[in-house]
This record gives C-alpha cells, sequence and structure tokens, in this order.
C-alpha cells in the first residue's frame, strides 16, 4: 500500500480475529492481501474460507495527527455508503461490519463487499477517446444522482462535526480548519494567511448563491471507480470518507473546470450556467489543492510527488484568483 503513517499497521491474527467477529466463529480466513491505493486509511483485501471476497477497512492509529476535517470520517463513510445504498441506484459496496470499540485494533474500522471488476486508473490508459467517454459520462451521472440526495445542513456528516444553514459559513469553516492545520505543522505555505482568506472573504457572496445542502463525495477520483473491463459498465463507486454536505460543483469532476464541455453536460443541472459559479469553482480549486499541500506534513510520504503536484496546482490557482 501507499506508505503512510496515517496507516494502521495489522498482521495476520488480527485480521482473523475481526473476521470471527464480523461473520461469525465458523469464518475463516483464507488469504489477507494489502490494498496498494490510497493514503489515507489501512485497506486489506480479505479472502473467506466460503469463497466471498470482503475489504477490511481501519482508519489511522489514534495517536497519528490527521487534518481537522479528518477527524472521525471512517464513520462518516459507513454512514454515507448506506445513505447513497438506499438513496440512489449507484453501484455502492453493502457493509457488512462496522466497530468501533478498538479492541481487536487500536482504530475503529469496517468490512464492506469487494466491488467487482477492476480500478478505472488502472484501465485508463488502454481506453480511446470513445471508451474513455463511455465510462466518464457513467460516472458524471452517477454524480448527478447522489448530489440529488438533500441533507439538514451543510457541512461535514462526520458526527462530531459543526453543521450550519449557510454555505458560506460552512466553507469558511473548512478554509479556516485548514488553515489551522497548516499553522499547527509549520508549514510554508505559497501565500500568507491574510491573503488566503482575504481571497475567500472577497468572493464569499458567490457561496451564497447555494441554498440547498446536497451529497458530495468530493473524492471521485479514478482510483475510487471499478469498471467491468469487458464491458465498461461502472461496477463500483468506493471511498465516501470525505463527502459534504454542499455545492455540487464542488465535485472532483468538475477541478480546474471554467465552463461548460460534455462532462459537465452529462451531470444535466447546466452547473456552469448557475450564477457566480466560475468564482465558486475557483475558490473549491484553492480548497482542494491547499488540502493537498498541507497534508503532506502530516502524512510524511516517502517522495514528493504529491507535494510536488500541489505546489503547482496551488500555484496555478492562486495566480489565477490574484488576477481575476
Amino acid at each position: 500500500m501507499v506508505d503512510s503513517i496515517s496507516k494502521t499497521r495489522i498482521d495476520r491474527a488480527q485480521a482473523e480475529a475481526i473476521v470471527a467477529r464480523s461473520f461469525g466463529a465458523g469464518a475463516a480466513l483464507r488469504t489477507f492481501d494489502a490494498c496498494e491505493e490510497g493514503w489515507f486509511n489501512a485497506v486489506h483485501r480479505l479472502g473467506l474460507d466460503d469463497g466471498r471476497a470482503v475489504v477490511l477497512k481501519i482508519a489511522p492509529p489514534p495517536d497519528v495527527r490527521v487534518l481537522r476535517y479528518e477527524a472521525d470520517i471512517i464513520r462518516t463513510e459507513v454512514d454515507a455508503l448506506r445513505v447513497v445504498a438506499e438513496q440512489t441506484e449507484v453501484p455502492v459496496p453493502a457493509v457488512l461490519a462496522w466497530d468501533d470499540r478498538c479492541d481487536l485494533v487500536p482504530s475503529p474500522y469496517f468490512v464492506m463487499e469487494a466491488c467487482p471488476g477492476v480500478l478505472l486508473s488502472e484501465r485508463r490508459a488502454s481506453l480511446d477517446e470513445d471508451g474513455a467517454w463511455t465510462v466518464d459520462r457513467q460516472v458524471v451521472r452517477h454524480v448527478a444522482s447522489m448530489n440529488a440526495i438533500t441533507g439538514p445542513a451543510f457541512g461535514r456528516p462526520a458526527p462530531s462535526a459543526p453543521r450550519s444553514s449557510s454555505w458560506r459559513e460552512a466553507f469558511g469553516r473548512l478554509v479556516q480548519d485548514l488553515l489551522a492545520d497548516a499553522a499547527d505543522a509549520s508549514v510554508d505555505l505559497p501565500a500568507s494567511v491574510d491573503e488566503i482568506r482575504g481571497m475567500v472573504d472577497a468572493r464569499a457572496e458567490a457561496l451564497d448563491v447555494v441554498t440547498t445542502p446536497r451529497f458530495v463525495h468530493w473524492d471521485l477520483w479514478d482510483t475510487n471507480v471499478f469498471v467491468d473491463p469487458a464491458t465498461l459498465e461502472v461496477v463500483g463507486i468506493i471511498d465516501f470518507e470525505r463527502v459534504l454536505w454542499a455545492d455540487p460543483l464542488t465535485e472532483a469532476q468538475f477541478t480546474s473546470k471554467r465552463g461548460r464541455d460534455r462532462s459537465v453536460d452529462a451531470h444535466g443541472e447546466r452547473l456552469f450556467d448557475q450564477p457566480l459559479a466560475v468564482e465558486r469553482r475557483r475558490l473549491y480549486d484553492l480548497y482542494l489543492y491547499l488540502v493537498m499541500f498541507i497534508e503532506c506534513s502530516y502524512r510524511n510520504y516517502p517522495t514528493s510527488d504529491i507535494s510536488d503536484f500541489a505546489t503547482a496546482c496551488l500555484g496555478r490557482v492562486l495566480d489565477e484568483i490574484r488576477t481575476d
């Protein structure tokens, strides 16, 4: 798996205990494999002796410092998977077990069905333009289906998270928390805290356009989509830990976009025809790339790949906002 200090390491004996608790004393573990994908939680694919394949996901160790918005997000994912399964036709794995007692392993965990197919991130390079669009159109339509779910308030769904009736207030809190995370880790930001706050404050009226809290996956990259390699049907969508009650324009599919294209149009809501859509998307890019930039100081990644990418992207969006 991707090496990160946020990943809780377990051995086979612990995995066996989790299987017994989740499926009964008669269940036995046949195979135990770490999944290479993912930067935050530890993920293992477990093969059971009855032939089933399931996935075990474990929250970070309790002594590892995480970003403020990451508090209790494993519980967020469990709740989100259940909501999507109940209210949409989006192909999501069923949650089979949830445990926050922290006696078998030091952190909460859950077990879910293993998705069929292969990851889109592994298949993308071999797709021609038509094949890529076949998949991307499905993904955006699934995004639209999830965005149709409405919530009681804006913000993070985690039980411990504050909520707001205003998207302006909720988004402002996300930014403030992130800047506090940067200060805690002595992160050298490419812009001053005052400048970043000023950028958000100067464009806050754009956020007032958003009046209904909508379910937003926010992290739906190719590494979180499973496709049938033969038919290119999307057969699984995962990683719901970072969901928000927010503006649909916050979704990853619209990152760095400034207008309509066929992927935006596939959503069905003409999101960039809404008032101040470009201004909002700039703010969401700013937040996203700040997250990526700051989290590097928390994860201790073994290479600078993520830091280099975040630095370049953050620099571009800061320049764009400064010249707006």
